[in-house]
């Protein structure tokens, strides 16, 4: 069998581009490493679907994520995933008040790129507005919050808080059952798409050996070598997995996977880029009794 696309990497992106893929008809299928899927970043983030704020103004990745979040109310509603509509407070603390002190004369206010009026760089004020306007930007109907307010939403957050931007469009799902709800609506998906082979879309524990693998530049065919990753073990499978295409969704990895594949075909360029993952402050508060 050739696949259309094989997909490596199990985490929440991998998942939804398998599912996706099998939706539009493609032959495909999903390599995980480890023995359970979202076993690396995807298991350990904080279910928060956010709006975009943080990508670059006019940037694929604002599109991307714009677009998404849409449709991640309704897959949620579809396959009774919860989730919860409760925005989210991107807030000013005193230890983000002496990261970009500025000692600077100039005037305290401005004229940005935008022609929007913001306070002198470097000041905490301008911290909160330059959120503000890049969630206004990315569509949000976002707000300034004073830390009166701040508190009064959330009288159990420090008293430190100094403000407090609020972005109503942002979801929390389960972090877990999010993507698990994936993982089964691909292999709902992918046993009507393999012709009654009985062949699973998602595998576990199925490391691609790029080293090994090859292309075929006149037909246009990977030749994928896999191995188990069980405990103990390294043995190479005894068959090989032939694709027309691969797509690299490995996360924290996938500069390294970059240059695996490009060592293997010379028309693949070597990454322009590196991964490197940043570990969010997040405060998970207990329910009321």
């Amino acid at each position: 069998m050739i696949y259309d696309t094989v997909i490596i990497g199990g985490g929440v992106v991998g998942l939804s581009i398998l599912r996706a893929s099998l939706q539009a008809g493609y032959n495909a299928i999903l390599l995980e490493r480890n023995p359970h899927l979202c076993n690396e970043a995807s298991g350990r983030n904080s279910g928060v679907i956010c709006t975009g704020v943080d990508a670059p103004s006019g940037s694929l990745e604002r599109a991307l994520i714009r677009d998404s979040i849409s449709r991640v109310r309704e897959f949620c509603v579809e396959h009774n995933v919860p989730m919860r509509e409760c925005g989210s407070l991107v807030c000013l603390w005193p230890w983000d008040e002496h990261d970009n002190i500025t000692t600077d004369d100039e005037d305290e206010k401005k004229i940005d790129d935008d022609n929007t009026l913001v306070t002198k760089p470097g000041s905490p004020d301008d911290k909160l507005e330059r959120v503000l306007q890049e969630s206004l930007i990315a569509g949000d109907n976002a707000t300034l919050l004073s830390s009166e307010t701040v508190l009064n939403l959330e009288p159990s957050l420090s008293s430190q808080c100094r403000g407090a931007v609020h972005i109503p469009g942002e979801i929390v799902v389960d972090p877990w059952l999010f993507p698990l709800a994936l993982a089964t609506h691909a292999r709902e998906l992918g046993k009507q798409s393999i012709h009654g082979q009985n062949i699973d879309v998602i595998q576990t524990g199925r490391e691609v050996v790029m080293d090994s693998s090859s292309f075929n530049t006149e037909e246009g065919i990977w030749n994928l070598v896999t191995r188990r990753c069980e405990k103990d073990s390294e043995d190479v499978d005894n068959g090989r997995i032939q694709t027309k295409s691969i797509i690299n969704a490995v996360g924290v990895n996938s500069d390294l996977m970059q240059t695996s594949a490009s060592s293997v075909v010379r028309n693949i360029n070597p990454p322009t880029f590196a991964a490197r993952p940043r570990r969010g402050q997040y405060i998970v508060y207990s329910a009321p009794p």
